[in-house]
């Protein structure tokens, strides 16, 4: 049996995610959970540990926040810093 894409709560069921980074031993997503109480839009980032997946810093409920302004304040950051992706790639 292969392992879910994303390793969450027995007491959730996954709807649908998006992967914001995913490698061999770690994963950032936000998942849409449904559970007793609900549908979800949660925030995780799991850590590969001993081959199994574990919760690492975060597992918080965002469906509040206001994601165009947390957007817009990340692209304001990443100008204002020069944190683009491409300005931090070793140069071949």
């Amino acid at each position: 049996m292969s392992e879910p894409r994303y390793p969450v709560s027995a007491t959730f069921t996954v709807l649908d995610g998006h992967d914001i980074y995913r490698s061999d031993n770690l994963i950032v997503a936000l998942v849409v959970v449904q559970s007793q109480y609900g549908k979800d839009l949660r925030l995780y980032r799991w850590v590969m540990r001993n081959g199994q997946w574990k919760v690492d810093l975060c597992r918080m409920g965002v469906k509040r926040w206001n994601w165009q302004q947390v957007a817009a304040k990340a692209g304001e950051f990443i100008e204002k810093y020069g944190l683009n992706a491409s300005a931090d790639a070793p140069e071949a």
